[in-house]
């Protein structure tokens, strides 16, 4: 029997990811060279090859703070001044920020915002490898297939490398360590995670010979997002890989794949108001009431793109699907916090008494590989190559 987020809140709490609130960084795919074959035989002395460090992930773990804890040692912005500060750290280093603590192995640095010396940015730079265990434990159940876990591996050292890559001369950070990137627990005791990161290592997924931001989500619901679509319209977006798979997906057999969500209308009304301005988007100024929601196109696999909200006179006013998950789970500090969470933008709601009840499928903005449909897979006794060709369709294993 597999497990219930909406059953159990530890569960939920961990996957509040998952909600497509249109926060992921947008990048575009990057280079990737393949390994040269044996070069021929010469009478001349080679060039002694040039040794290439790994890759250091660099994630964010706290973003405009005050103050930060490093092993019992505080450090605030005074210290840290108007030039960023590099702190070099032992393996199993305590960073503990706001009162929570990650145990990191590699290098902390702590970056002063030009625009305000009051805070800074706290950046560890992690060797990929030993980023990734730390991925795996927050993204996935412990008890879970090691297949799963070898693929949702490969996943996230594509993503990861990927933004990397794009944003290694563009920015102090690649990825942050929860929503907006991918989870990040540090390091992590886990066996199957340390496990799964051992048999995939160096395992990429690339496309014309570029790795592929690869997306992922907990379940799709059946239907697969496009990354143009549900992420960004960028054109790195527009790749086979990430068109999503042609048919319904296996997670259609698991309860999990449908949810169902009342809120008080007003307050949904408002929060979509006061997000006009802040997401760019005027057509949410003109919401006055909301009868219902109603999907107006879908994309080839028959996920929802946009969505038209009716009003009393039962007048649509269209938006793209995207853009109201994020409005309606965003958190507007004069409004009540936006619970309980609405799961996807693939839905529809209908307004009940003084509620707005919405009904969809699916848990996040299901681009990529989906966790239950992977771990549903895994099994069933596919292998993790069969798990990745189907979630991203002519991508290559490199």
């Amino acid at each position: 029997m597999k497990p219930n987020p909406f059953s159990t809140p530890s569960a939920m709490n961990r996957r509040e990811f998952v909600l497509a609130t249109g926060l992921f960084i947008v990048c575009g795919t990057t280079s990737c060279g393949r390994t040269e074959g044996t070069p021929k035989q010469t009478t001349t002395p080679q060039k002694k090859q040039t040794h290439i460090d790994p890759i250091k992930i660099r994630v964010r773990l706290g973003k405009r703070i005050k103050r930060v804890t490093i092993n019992n040692k505080d450090f605030t912005a005074k210290d840290v001044g108007n030039i960023s500060k590099t702190i070099e750290v032992n393996p199993n280093t305590t960073v503990t920020i706001g009162g929570k603590s990650k145990k990191i192995t590699g290098t902390v640095v702590l970056h002063a915002k030009d625009e305000d010396e009051n805070t800074f940015d706290v950046v560890a730079h992690v060797p990929i490898e030993q980023y990734l265990p730390g991925v795996l434990a927050g993204e996935l159940f412990a008890h879970w297939h090691v297949t799963t876990f070898i693929a949702q591996a490969i996943a996230a050292r594509s993503y990861a490398i990927s933004h990397h890559l794009e944003r290694v001369h563009k920015s102090h950070f690649d990825v942050d360590d929860g929503p907006s990137s991918q989870m990040f627990l540090g390091d992590v005791t886990l066996d199957v995670a340390h496990r799964a990161v051992a048999e995939s290592s160096g395992i990429v997924l690339s496309w014309n010979d570029s790795i592929i931001p690869a997306y992922y989500c907990a379940c799709c619901g059946g239907n697969a997002a496009t990354a143009s679509d549900a992420i960004s319209g960028a054109i790195s977006h527009n790749i086979p890989p990430l068109q999503g798979h042609e048919g319904n997906d296996v997670c259609q057999s698991l309860d999990v794949h449908k949810w169902s969500v009342s809120r008080s209308s007003r307050t949904v009304r408002k929060r979509i108001n006061a997000c006009a301005n802040r997401m760019n988007v005027p057509e949410f100024s003109s919401i006055r009431t909301i009868r219902s929601i109603e999907p107006t196109i879908v994309n080839s696999h028959g996920r929802t793109v946009q969505l038209a909200i009716y009003g009393r006179r039962n007048i649509p006013t269209e938006v793209r699907a995207r853009d109201l998950i994020r409005a309606v789970n965003a958190t507007i500090p004069t409004l009540p916090s936006p619970t309980p969470m609405i799961w996807s933008s693939n839905l529809v709601a209908s307004k009940v008494d003084n509620t707005v009840q919405f009904k969809g499928t699916g848990m996040g903005h299901g681009v990529g590989l989906c966790q239950y449909g992977a771990q549903e897979r895994a099994g069933r006794g596919e292998s993790w190559e069969d798990i990745l060709a189907w979630y991203y369709p002519s991508v290559e294993i490199s």
